[in-house]
Order: structure tokens, then sequence, then C-alpha cells
């Protein structure tokens, strides 16, 4: 008797065949920050990143049917971009018919009556390989250090054009609207309504327009830029601005020293020539670290006054407070992770 129940503990405890990762489609809505592991099992966490409450993330899968743990897309995590997180942490929507999966509409602006065109602005410009440096994994980075866009060593890039002071923004942008804008959920958020020969245009100078920054530059900006125009009018202004800026000694010094190093003084100066003793004044350089390098990343130009396509830069910059150069300085970045 006592061998015959033996065997049955035998039979009975036998490993079954091991439970298989699923792959989901969708997205991943955290309820609230949990960790984001690299390994589940492990516990490790490069980065110590963490999810964001009501964000949307790409669903990758689930370490088993009825699991424990997503898999989840963080863009720009250290290390992977795929991470785990508890099941608990959040909820799995997809595409068809939910609200969360799908971009949102502009009926999540609300225009406010009685607002005039901001006046005070701040016109941010990028050197796009220096940021890719940093960003790699973004697709645009992918796109210009592959070879794919030559041009961004030919120009400066925009960022985006901010009304000030500091904190004037998501004007009349509902909460629901507010909590998307997250670079791995900015395709969820309302599209700007462009004319197509702006989009084209938008597509062109901005880089970062493929991994919908356009989106976000608008929530975020553009909304309190109050023009009558709204999105078309807040970006052919900036696309006019920033032709002004690659058509002068500016964007030549960028061009011309690929490679080298150039101070915040020669950049300064470079305004100067180009529109007016005292511009490079109202310039801020910004900088960033990569291994050691010191690259320069962006410059701030600061103006004052309406914005229109007459405008001369040299006055809008003047009319502006002076302000600290930032950075003394650092290299002009080549295309291609270095």
């Amino acid at each position: 008797m006592r061998t015959l129940l033996v065997f049955a503990s035998v039979i009975l405890f036998q490993p079954g065949p091991a439970s298989a990762f699923e792959r989901l489609e969708g997205y991943f809505i955290a309820e609230k920050a949990c960790e984001a592991f690299q390994s589940k099992n492990k516990q490790t966490n490069p980065g110590n990143i963490a999810t964001s409450i009501r964000v949307a993330y790409d669903m990758i899968g689930i370490n088993k049917a009825g699991g424990d743990y997503f898999q989840i897309r963080i863009e720009d995590a250290p290390v992977t971009t795929a991470r785990w997180v508890s099941s608990d942490c959040g909820i799995h929507v997809v595409s068809a018919g939910t609200a969360t999966a799908e971009p949102l509409g502009n009926d999540q602006i609300s225009d406010l009556p009685g607002r005039e065109e901001s006046t005070d602005n701040l016109l941010t410009l990028s050197w796009q390989p220096a940021f890719c440096e940093i960003r790699p994994g973004k697709t645009e980075c992918q796109d210009l250090n592959a070879g794919n866009l030559p041009h961004t060593t030919r120009q400066l890039s925009i960022h985006g054009l901010w009304p000030q002071p500091k904190g004037n923004n998501y004007c009349g942008v509902s909460r629901q609207v507010r909590n998307l804008d997250k670079p791995n959920s900015w395709h969820l958020l309302p599209a700007p309504d462009l004319d197509t020969d702006t989009t084209d245009a938008l597509a062109a100078a901005m880089p970062g327009f493929a991994s919908h920054l356009h989106h976000h530059e608008w929530i975020k900006h553009g909304t309190c830029y109050f023009g009558e125009g709204k999105a078309d009018e807040y970006y052919d202004d900036t696309l006019y601005l920033t032709e002004l800026v690659n058509d002068s000694a500016v964007a030549d010094l960028f061009v011309n020293n690929v490679g080298s190093e150039i101070t915040g003084d020669a950049i300064r100066t470079a305004f100067d020539q180009s529109f007016g003793e005292g511009t490079g004044d109202r310039v801020l350089v910004k900088c960033t670290n990569d291994d050691g390098r010191t690259l320069v990343n962006e410059i701030w130009i600061s103006l004052k006054g309406q914005i229109t396509p007459e405008s001369d830069l040299g006055d809008l910059m003047l009319a502006a407070n002076a302000t600290q150069m930032g950075c003394n300085g650092g290299l002009v970045d080549p295309a291609g992770l270095q």
C-alpha cells in the first residue's frame, strides 16, 4: 500500500508543460505609478523607470495566459524599452471602440474667448544630430543615424515656439488630453488642424514630426498662442521665423563647423551680424553632455511683439529682454552615433 501511495504522489507532482508568453494587441493604460522592470524575475530596473498614471503604453504581451505581468514598450527607457509591469498596475485595452486607444479629437480643446495673440515668445531650435546622440531610439533619430535625413546637418530644426512666461501651457486643454502628453502617447493626442502646405513644410523642418512632436508642441504650447488661425497660424509663424534663422549667418556657422567646436560668443555674434547689433544678447545657448563631449544642442531665441509673415526678426528680438548666454560653447555634432 505504501508503495502505491508514493507512486501516486510522483504522478501527481509531475511538472506540466511550461506556460508560454502570449502576445497582445493594443495598449496598456497605467492606473498607478509602478516599477517597470527589465527582468520581472530579478526585479532589475535600469533608470528606475516607473509608469505614469493614465498614460497609454504600447502593449507587447503577457508572461502567460492569465499571467501576472504585462510587457509594455516605454520609449527612451535605458538598456531596453521592453519593460515588465504588474498586471494589477493598469488595464489592457484594444483599439476597437475605446477612447483611450484611439487619438482624441479637438473637442478636448476649448476656445478661450477674449485672449489676444501671444506677443511674448521663445523660439527654440535644435541641432538634430546632437539630440539624436542622446535619444537614438526615436524614429527620426534612427532615420538620421542611418543617413536618411541629410538635411538635418544643413539647418537648425524646429523644437517649438513657446508663449511666455514659463508655465503658460495647455490653454483650454482637458485633463484627459494632458494626461496623454507623454512621448510614448503623443500619437493619441488631438492632431493639429494643418493645411497640406504647412504639414509638408513642418515635416521637413521638424524631424520630430515622425514621433508626433508636432502634436505635443501644439497641445502644450500652441494652445496658448491664440492666433486667429489656430494651429495652422501657430506653425506657419514658427516656420517663417525658422526659415529666417536658417537663411542667415547663424545656420552657416553650424553648417560650416560640423565636427568642430563653436563658442556661445560666436553664435551670438552671428545673430548680431544677421539681425542687428544686440540681438545676440537675446539668445540662450543650450548644450548637452555625451560621454564626456559637450555638444551644442539648442538655441533659445527671445522674442517680443506680434509675429506676422512680414515681421522683422531683429525687431522682435531687440524688443525682448536680454538673457544669459547659457553654455559657453561645444561641438557641432556630425550625423550618426559617434
